[in-house]
């Protein structure tokens, strides 16, 4: 099977490189990419059988670069530090989720599982945890440190451009993340969220209030103000009214 490597670390991919090749004979490793964008350019002109396709990378993660590539037959290992990004990884037919530093004896298995398709069965069981799963608490990388963070304890999440602002009950400062208001959304993947503002993400249980006027108003647990955009006004209403 031929197979293509990505992630922006060069450590990470040799690592993957030396076990593959001491370990998996039959995968043939036809590129390395540690950059993101040259990987993307490539994989529009080939289809390798396998991609070892690490998640946080700069300028396009790979969730971001599997949307842009659209529908690959290349079956699709992801290979990541980080483990809060399971259940979205099954979004996209992911044949396995592996966890660094890399085991050999899991990466021979994801291997074996890329040698024949994903049943319908396996597909269907996955796309239902997908979809029920609520997580009690969520990693969120900030710098060299991982923060872990109790879901009942955000308050609301803001968008900066291509960055995030949480802010969480307790805490004078938000955390800042170099991740998208939607990539938080899909994380936290929690019906007590939702968004009166394309700019906010809001956990219900901390609405303190509403304020009418020409513009509504939502005020939040430490007096966060959330405007509600005009589209979304009935909407708010009706949910926050019943």
């Amino acid at each position: 099977m031929t197979a293509v490597i990505i992630d922006d670390e060069v450590y990470c991919s040799d690592v993957i490189n030396i076990l593959l090749t001491k370990h998996c004979p039959e995968v043939r490793i036809e590129a390395i990419f540690n950059n993101v964008l040259l990987a993307k350019e490539y994989l529009i002109k080939n289809q390798p059988d396998i991609i070892f396709l690490d998640i946080e990378m700069p300028r396009l993660n790979g969730f971001d670069l599997l949307l842009q590539l659209g529908n690959i037959s290349s079956r699709i290992v992801f290979t990541t530090a980080y483990d809060q990004y399971a259940i979205k990884a099954f979004r996209f037919n992911a044949v396995d989720y592996l966890l660094k530093p890399i085991d050999k004896d899991e990466l021979i298995t994801a291997v074996k599982k890329s040698s024949t398709a994903l049943s319908p069965e396996k597909i269907n069981h996955l796309q239902y945890l997908s979809h029920t799963k609520v997580p009690d608490k969520i990693l969120l990388p900030i710098g060299n440190e991982i923060i872990f963070v109790q879901v009942k304890d955000i308050i609301c999440c803001e968008a900066d451009g291509s960055y995030c602002r949480v802010y969480c009950k307790g805490m004078e400062k938000p955390y800042l993340l170099s991740k998208t208001l939607r990539d938080i959304e899909e994380l936290l993947n929690n019906p007590g969220f939702f968004r009166p503002h394309t700019s906010w993400l809001i956990q219900e249980i901390f609405i303190r209030k509403l304020v009418r006027g020409d513009a509504l108003e939502i005020i939040l647990s430490d007096d966060i103000r959330i405007p509600v955009a005009r589209s979304k006004r009935q909407e708010v209403l009706d949910r926050l009214t019943k």
